[in-house]
């Protein structure tokens, strides 16, 4: 494990970037539990997912020291970050989780295709 690059850094920064990880960690771990194939489980797995592809942008080779931590301190494993079925959401789904009702959302998209389309 190499972390002298991480010592350079901020600690602040990096306790933060782990005690993210060990939240969407933890979260993704219990809604697997609840529902494997279900929308948060899918849901979390995308965030996880994207918490450590930022810390690979940021820290390059030194991503992993951050992720290591993580599970050390969970006693957790990272999920894969492709999902594990075809999700078909229902629309209501979609729709409570914007928190736009269907007419709203129908618009936006009406709108936004409408300008794009012009272009």
């Amino acid at each position: 494990m190499t972390t002298m690059h991480l010592k350079f850094q901020n600690a602040e920064t990096i306790n933060r970037l782990v005690e993210q990880g060990e939240f969407l960690l933890k979260r993704f771990h219990d809604e697997h539990e609840k529902e494997p194939a279900g929308v948060e489980t899918e849901f979390v797995r995308g965030e996880l997912t994207g918490w450590r592809s930022t810390l690979h942008t940021l820290y390059r080779d030194y991503a992993e020291d951050i992720v290591d931590r993580v599970v050390t301190r969970t006693r957790l494993t990272i999920p894969d970050a492709k999902a594990q079925a075809v999700l078909l959401i229902p629309i209501e789904a979609v729709e409570a989780r914007a928190g736009l009702e269907w007419k709203h959302a129908e618009k936006a998209c009406t709108t936004w295709m409408n300008r794009n389309l012009e272009r």
